[in-house]
């Protein structure tokens, strides 16, 4: 079961993400660098779990809902939550894929992973990132700590799954 990190190693000015940077491989594969970063596996071999244990297309184009996003965490060891728009940053959950670029009438868009965690050099402090697998990030702008516009966007909680889930069958 993976373990969701809770804090991040930082410095008045600084900190290091606490999950692997892993970047999309083609325009589809948002959902597999966010799944890849949450479970520290590649974006290879969770395509191979996505294929074999959701019945996901081998070849694009392709695009994962809630619905897929939910089975494929589950596969990792962990929980998906349904779609909820964002009016604000608080209301994000600590882990969670944010929704962007949203086109209505493709009822499409990508995914970044957010993480809300307690920052190591002061007690208290939090800090709230978005690691951003496309490829045509910057170096640079692959971690977003800027969430200005980030309303009437969509978010889904992840969480780890209990291990007790499943006990006994």
């Amino acid at each position: 079961m993976p373990v969701l990190p809770t804090g991040v190693e930082s410095t008045p000015t600084t900190f290091t993400p606490a999950f692997p940077y892993v970047a999309q491989t083609n325009d589809f594969d948002d959902v597999f660098a966010c799944a890849a970063m949450l479970s520290g596996k590649t974006i290879e071999e969770v395509r191979e779990i996505a294929i074999a244990k959701i019945k996901h297309p081998a070849r694009g184009p392709y695009y994962l809902g809630e619905t897929l996003i939910a089975a494929l965490m589950a596969q990792l060891g962990l929980v998906a939550t349904v779609y909820k728009e964002i009016s604000r940053v608080s209301d994000i959950p600590d882990v969670a894929l944010i929704l962007l670029d949203y086109n209505d009438e493709m009822e499409v868009g990508r995914h970044i992973l957010f993480h809300r965690a307690k920052a190591s050099h002061t007690p208290g402090t939090t800090i709230e990132y978005a690691l951003d697998p496309a490829p045509w990030c910057k170096p640079a702008d692959r971690v977003r700590t800027n969430f200005k516009g980030v309303a009437g966007t969509w978010a889904i909680g992840i969480h780890a799954m209990n291990s007790k889930a499943g006990a006994g069958k």
